[in-house]
C-alpha cells in the first residue's frame, strides 16, 4: 500500500512540475509538442490542438517536449520560428525552465496550509506569544509528549522507539550491581514545568550525584496506538562533540494540537514553507560539502526504498502528516531541480545565462552531451542510494 501511495505522490509532484513548464511555454507562445504522463513504452495517446497527450507504462513521473528546447529544430528553421523556444529572449527561457520549480513550491505551500488547517500539531515553545495566545483562548485540544527524532544505532533505536510515538510515562531508575532495578522515580511529564523534557532527562542522566540515573523506563503508544513499555540504558559516545555525555538517542518534545483558523493556516503555511526551503537548501549544501571534502554521501540521503519507508511512517501518523510529507518531497524536488547540474532545470538555466552574458551560443550538440551525461550520473546515484537503502533494511 505504501508503495502505491509513494507512486501516486511521485506522479503528482512530477506532473505538477511538468505542468509548470507546459503552462509557462503556452503563456510565452512557445509550441508544446507533447505532454507525457509516465515514461515509455506508450500505452495510449490523443492529440488536442498542437499537443500530443501521452499516457505511458512506467509511472515514475512525466515529461514535456517543447519545440526547439533541445536545438534540433533550431538548425532546420534557422532560429526564425517565433514559436521556437530557441528564438525567445533569455528571460522568457528562464521563466519556462524555472516554472516547474515554482509550481512545486506553490504545491508545497498549498499542502502545508491544508495540513495545518486539518490537524495542526505544534511543537511547544512556552515562551512564544503564539503559545500564550492559544492558552488564553482555550484553543488547545490535546497535549502529548511525542518523539520527534531517533538517532540510528542508539539505545532508543534498538529498543524500537520511532518518530511519532506518544510518551505516556517516564521513570528514571536506580539499579544494583547486577543491573536489576531496585527503585524508580516517576517523572510527571504531562504536568511538568520543564520547558525541554529531553534536556531535563539528559541533565539527570549525567548528574553523578543523582541516584536515579542508571536507566530510563518508558511507557508509550506507538503509531498503531498500541501501548508498549521499554527500559533503556544510556550510553556514551553518541554525541560526537561530547563523547563523555550519556545519551539514549531520542528527542522528546511537548506537542499540542490546536484548531487553526484558515487565515492562521495561510500564514503558518507560508512560514513553514519558507523554513522547509531553508532546511532543504542547508541539507543539499551539507550533502555536497561531505561529497567533495570527504568523498562520502550523507547517511540521511534516501532513495525510493527509504522514501517508501518514510511514506509508511507518515501514513500511520494520519492524513495531515502525509500531506506535510508530500509537501517536503515537493520542496526537495524543486530545490534539487534548480541545482546548476546538467540534465536538471538549473543546468539548462545555467546554459541560458552563459549564452546571455557571453553573447555566444553554446553548441546544442555539447549541451545535449552534457545533459545526457548528467542524466546517466543521476541514474547511477539513484541506483547507488537504492542499494544503500536495501542494505539498511537488513
Amino acid at each position: 500500500m505504501s508503495i502505491l501511495i509513494f507512486l501516486i505522490i511521485l506522479l503528482l509532484l512530477v506532473i505538477i512540475h511538468e505542468a509548470g513548464h507546459f503552462f509557462a511555454a503556452k503563456a510565452s507562445n512557445v509550441r508544446v509538442d507533447e505532454f507525457a504522463f509516465g515514461f515509455p513504452p506508450r500505452l495510449f495517446s490523443y492529440k488536442k490542438g498542437e499537443t500530443l497527450y501521452a499516457f505511458n507504462l512506467i509511472p515514475l513521473g512525466g515529461y514535456v517536449k517543447i519545440f526547439g528546447e533541445n536545438g534540433e529544430e533550431e538548425e532546420n528553421n534557422n532560429n526564425k520560428n517565433k514559436r521556437n523556444f530557441a528564438s525567445k529572449h533569455p528571460l522568457t527561457k528562464i521563466f519556462i525552465l524555472s516554472a516547474g520549480v515554482i509550481m512545486n513550491i506553490i504545491l508545497a505551500y498549498i499542502l502545508i496550509t491544508l495540513s495545518t488547517y486539518l490537524d495542526s500539531n505544534i511543537v511547544v515553545d512556552r515562551q512564544s506569544e503564539e503559545y500564550k495566545t492559544f492558552v488564553n483562548q482555550n484553543r488547545i485540544l490535546e497535549r502529548d509528549i511525542m518523539i520527534l527524532s531517533v538517532s540510528e544505532n542508539s539505545p532508543a533505536y534498538f529498543a524500537g522507539l520511532s518518530v511519532g510515538d506518544k510518551i505516556e510515562e517516564i521513570k528514571l531508575n536506580k539499579e544494583d550491581n547486577t543491573g536489576k532495578i531496585i527503585d524508580s522515580k516517576l517523572i510527571d511529564i504531562k504536568n511538568s514545568k520543564e520547558d525541554d523534557i529531553t534536556k531535563y532527562l539528559s541533565e539527570k542522566l549525567n548528574d553523578k550525584n543523582y541516584e536515579y540515573n542508571d536507566s530510563i523506563s518508558i511507557l508509550y503508544k506507538n503509531k498503531e496506538n498500541k501501548e508498549k513499555e521499554t527500559t533503556i540504558a544510556a550510553v556514551y559516545n553518541l554525541d560526537t562533540e561530547n563523547k563523555d555525555r550519556k545519551m539514549i538517542g531520542v528527542l522528546f518534545s511537548e506537542v499540542i494540537n490546536v484548531k487553526m483558523t484558515f487565515t492562521e493556516s495561510l500564514i503558518t503555511g507560508y512560514e513553514k514553507t519558507a523554513l522547509f526551503i531553508k532546511l532543504t537548501i542547508s541539507g543539499f549544501k551539507d550533502l555536497f560539502v561531505n561529497l567533495f571534502t570527504k568523498g562520502e554521501l550523507s547517511k540521511n540521503l534516501a532513495g525510493p526504498v527509504g522514501i517508501v519507508k518514510e511514506v509508511d511512517n507518515a501514513k500511520s501518523m494520519g492524513f495531515s502528516y502525509l500531506l506535510l510529507f508530500s509537501a517536503i518531497l515537493s520542496i526537495s524536488l524543486a530545490i534539487f531541480n534548480i541545482l546548476p547540474f546538467p540534465a536538471l532545470d538549473g543546468g539548462r538555466i545555467l546554459f541560458v545565462l552563459i549564452e546571455w552574458i557571453t553573447r555566444k551560443n553554446i553548441s546544442k550538440k555539447w549541451q545535449n552531451i552534457l545533459n545526457g551525461g548528467g542524466f546517466i550520473l543521476l541514474i547511477l546515484l539513484m541506483i547507488f542510494v537504492t542499494i544503500k537503502d536495501v542494505v539498511k533494511l537488513f
